[in-house]
């Protein structure tokens, strides 16, 4: 537990409580590797595990193999998600994607 001040809109200010939702950290960190386009690797840069822990000491922070996890339950969350939303549609729907290719990978 941490002791964190808070200014009221009357300018009173105030301590609280404050306690570290680790899942909700979890999420707040798939969700930064996702919109990024971040390796899964990084949770294990010793770079990035000192920053985590100089900000939040009490963060655990998880393996790429957890995060990993993480982020295909969040997956599977927004799918089903998406699934609901196209079958209350009455009308049809086209996806389409495009593919490219790396010139110096040969993978599309």
């Amino acid at each position: 537990m941490m002791l964190v001040g808070m200014q009221k809109q009357d300018s009173i200010k105030t301590l609280s409580n404050y306690q570290l939702d680790q899942q909700a950290r979890r999420d707040d960190l798939a969700n930064m590797i996702i919109l990024h386009e971040y390796p899964l690797s990084m949770v294990d840069d010793w770079g990035f595990r000192k920053f985590c822990n100089t900000i939040s000491p009490s963060f655990n922070i998880v393996s790429r193999r957890t995060i990993k996890r993480d982020i295909m339950k969040m997956y599977e969350v927004e799918k089903e998600k998406s699934m609901k939303m196209l079958s209350k549609n009455r009308s049809r729907v086209a996806i389409t994607t495009d593919l490219w290719t790396a010139n110096n990978q040969n993978k599309g």
